[in-house]
């Protein structure tokens, strides 16, 4: 994901939350509360997602590179 999308669907996310629990409170400063909970999490969520992105793909590429060099017998760095 991209991220302006992330942006985009966050600030969604986040007003739903805000408009969601002063409908159910009628409480600003709860709403807020709550709000600022969730965009923590969404923050958390999408920390570990890149995180998790950036592991498998190194992953990969070190699988990769390992078939390559034994199928081309390539000399030293390559």
């Amino acid at each position: 994901m991209y991220f302006p999308q992330f942006i985009v669907g966050m600030t969604a996310t986040l007003l739903v939350v805000l408009g969601w629990t002063y409908a159910s409170t009628g409480s600003v400063w709860e709403s807020l509360g709550w709000t600022f909970l969730a965009g923590a999490f969404l923050q958390a969520g999408y920390f570990v997602a890149v995180l998790w992105l950036v592991h498998t793909e190194g992953r990969v590429t070190d699988d990769t590179k390992a078939t390559d060099a034994s199928a081309a017998n390539l000399p030293g760095p390559f």
